[in-house]
């Protein structure tokens, strides 16, 4: 019976015992790794400075992109569901830079015309096209008109590129 008492008590003392050995090993590879890293972040010095330049865009890009133009800001009137209504409406086109200063002539030149087209545009209008939400048939109509009095590209295509109405507020009169 003595050498079961002590056959059973090697087994549970090796279960106590502490590895200390184990952790002094652990503890002596981790501050040499840190010590090492630390020293080569020492040494490597500072990182280089990076300097952003911006996208450098080419005369001809520059003169392809596309600007707004003003071409009239007015009221407009449409009797055609019964009643008398005002409209008062932005209009704006998209040509390229190149077009700008040639079209902002013209515009000028032609002020009248052109609001007496968009007038009639808008006189003619039937209701349901002064109220959709996207104004696509007043669009496409006044781009229409409009390709039809400015002059054309050197391919003869139109420089009007995109017709927006950024305002169309429809104005009851009494």
């Amino acid at each position: 019976m003595a050498e079961e008492k002590t056959a059973t008590a090697a087994p549970a003392e090796a279960k106590r015992k502490f590895p200390l050995k184990t952790l002094l090993m652990l503890a002596v590879v981790l501050i040499v790794e840190a010590v090492a890293i630390s020293a080569v972040f020492m040494l490597s010095g500072k990182p280089r400075s990076a300097h952003a330049e911006g996208a450098a865009q080419d005369a001809l890009a520059i003169m392809d992109a596309p600007v707004e133009e003003l071409v009239v800001a007015e009221k407009f009137q449409n009797t055609r569901s019964g009643k008398m209504f005002l409209y008062d409406t932005e209009v704006y086109i998209v040509v390229k830079r190149k077009y700008q200063d040639s079209v902002k002539t013209d515009i000028k030149d032609m002020s009248a015309a052109i609001t007496s087209d968009i007038a009639t545009i808008f006189r003619r209008a039937d209701p349901a096209h002064l109220t959709e939400p996207t104004l696509a048939t007043l669009t496409r109509q006044i781009k229409a008109a409009l390709d039809a009095r400015l002059p054309k590209d050197e391919e003869g295509k139109s420089v009007v590129q995109e017709v927006v109405i950024r305002k169309c507020t429809q104005l009851p009169l009494f």
